[in-house]
């Protein structure tokens, strides 16, 4: 994976899930403004509309990847 997201289910198994980025959500994942948490929610609808997977609540994040580049989140 060139750009996305590493999640993991919240009480699930241990597996972590890709999530392929597209250009936008890339740019909404990496928003370090004071809009962040926003940015975040917006990119969060976009994943679920395109792919159907419900991130917020469900799953805790583990990593974002830029390039290539695997980066731990919070």
């Amino acid at each position: 994976m060139i750009n996305g997201i590493k999640i993991q289910q919240r009480g699930g198994d241990f597996r972590v899930i890709d999530v392929p980025l597209n250009s936008k959500e890339m740019q909404l994942a990496m928003d370090k403004s004071n809009m962040q948490d926003a940015s975040w929610s917006l990119m969060c609808d976009s994943v679920n509309s395109r792919i159907g997977i419900t991130i917020i609540g469900n799953f805790n994040l583990v990593s974002i990847v830029v390039n290539g580049d695997v980066r731990p989140l919070h």
